[in-house]
């Protein structure tokens, strides 16, 4: 089965452009080889950059204050967050995207490198 979406269907600029400096919640569901559940995570911040090139860029909060975490380009997979939703500030988010992957769990860039 080949792959014929429409890319265009998965990138918004407008939408994109709207987030910035808006709050998003991201939850992520990592799974294993056999498509089990292997880590769960959920990072949230502040959305700093959006490309089609690039993806959208997270200046993290929270537990990973200062960190940054890069979404791919899919502003399809991002929504507006409903009321009830919170962050794990206990703040509601602007926006929040659910991705499953299938894979390794990433973490976050740290902002500054301790050598």
């Amino acid at each position: 089965m080949t792959d014929d979406t429409d890319t265009d269907l998965h990138w918004d600029a407008a939408f994109a452009k709207s987030m910035l400096g808006k709050t998003l919640l991201m939850n992520l569901t990592f799974l294993d080889e056999d498509g089990e559940v292997a880590e769960r995570q959920q990072f949230f911040g502040v959305v700093i950059d959006a490309t089609e090139d690039e993806g959208i860029v997270l200046d993290l909060l929270g537990e990973h204050d200062g960190d940054t975490y890069t979404l791919p380009p899919q502003t399809s997979a991002i929504a507006a967050a409903e009321a009830g939703v919170t962050t794990l500030a206990g703040e509601s988010p602007d926006f929040v995207a659910n991705w499953v992957v299938h894979g390794e769990p990433d973490v976050p860039e740290p902002a500054n490198d301790e050598d």
